[in-house]
């Protein structure tokens, strides 16, 4: 997308280790100009790789207008973790289900209409390789922006079950005690990654005033949340956002079905 649009030939990749750097571009379309920011490739912001606290300190100190969060459209789920967080942050988002044309050569079906629907985010299928609905995910990213169509996108919260929310609620609670923080972060966001012990949020909550109620009350609730739901809370909170995503598939994405034996993609996979 990032060349294709910019014009550029930089070498880009949504692995691992192909840039921990941002890379630019720009581009005129539709009325527009447009700074292209290429990030590195990650499938989550945690805080456990390098390419996953750079999109995150990007994301935070350099806010995007829109962020076009690109997903391979062969393998959602695994795909849609990193969206789900996405949300969570609150960052004005559209969607590229690139390498749609594979999902098409298999005979599968996205009702991608519906998962925008239920995501609240604008599902644009897309082949970079060729340009398909490239024009269509920048009409998409401008709708977004102009911000006058709520049909288009709406903030929605990721349900993590009652437990957990009750637990997110309160930390949530502290945070927005800090008038200064609730403009640059999501409370929730910072209440989500508190309670799985981020140490990245754990250094910011260094610097609040209140940094010990913080603390005490993540403390309290974790315990709680291992008492109550038998494991801990970051395995919880991942596990009720794969819930939540596998609940949105088993509604909109309709695989063929297949033959046993397996393709030489599976071979290759395993």
């Amino acid at each position: 997308l990032f060349n294709f649009a910019s014009g550029a030939h930089e070498r880009v990749g949504n692995y691992s280790g192909v840039t921990v750097d941002a890379k630019y571009g720009y581009t005129d379309m539709l009325g527009y100009h447009f700074e292209l920011v290429d990030l590195p490739g990650t499938y989550s912001l945690s805080a456990y790789s390098p390419e996953e606290l750079y999109v995150r300190k990007q994301i935070v100190e350099k806010t995007p207008d829109i962020v076009i969060n690109v997903i391979d459209a062969s393998n959602l789920e695994r795909n849609l973790y990193l969206t789900t967080q996405l949300i969570d942050m609150n960052v004005p988002m559209v969607c590229a289900l690139n390498m749609y044309d594979e999902v098409e050569n298999r005979g599968d079906h996205i009702d991608y209409i519906k998962l925008g629907t239920l995501l609240g985010v604008p599902m644009v299928p897309t082949v970079f390789k060729s340009g398909r609905g490239v024009e269509e995910l920048f009409e998409k990213v401008i709708a977004v922006y102009e911000g006058n169509n709520p049909k288009i996108s709406r903030h929605i919260h990721i349900n993590h079950g009652a437990e957990l929310e009750s637990s997110i609620d309160k930390i949530k609670a502290a945070f927005q005690r800090n008038d200064r923080i609730r403009y640059k972060y999501s409370t929730r966001y910072l209440a989500i990654k508190c309670l799985e012990g981020d140490k990245e949020v754990d250094s910011l909550i260094d610097k609040l005033p209140n940094h010990d109620e913080i603390i005490s009350i993540r403390y309290a609730e974790q315990q709680r949340l291992q008492k109550e739901l038998g494991e801990s809370a970051e395995s919880a909170l991942i596990d009720a956002k794969y819930g939540f995503i596998q609940g949105a598939l088993r509604e909109t994405f309709h695989p063929t079905k297949r033959s046993e034996e397996p393709t030489l993609t599976d071979r290759i996979d395993r």
